[in-house]
């Protein structure tokens, strides 16, 4: 039971497309911050304009599966703008994978 509810408090307190889609056009970055949590990064654009990368990492069987990189533009403490970029793994990266019986080997 114990390892249930942390795999939920870690869905829970990841950023995800809930709260990509939760942000409102107009609000305050602070408060975005705030209720989101802090960004992966934030790049000064020059001139009081802010964008900040939120990035959602997708695993499976410990191997990353694709990442979202969510950015909303800030201009004077306002927000602008928002989108996203989403990449997966190549499809080529799973034929080259280790040999998964290697362990077993005599």
């Amino acid at each position: 039971m114990g390892k249930a509810s942390l795999l939920i408090l870690l869905v829970l307190c990841a950023f995800n497309r809930i709260d990509y889609n939760s942000i409102e056009m107009g609000s305050s970055a602070p408060k975005m911050v705030e209720r989101v949590g802090k960004p992966y990064a934030v790049y000064d654009q020059g001139d009081g304009k802010l964008v900040y990368e939120y990035i959602e990492r997708v695993a499976m069987n410990g191997e990353l599966m694709y990442e979202t990189h969510y950015f909303i533009s800030v201009d004077n403490g306002q927000i602008v703008d928002k989108n996203f970029r989403e990449t997966y793994r190549p499809g080529y990266d799973s034929l080259w994978r280790s040999d998964p019986n290697y362990p077993t080997y005599p």
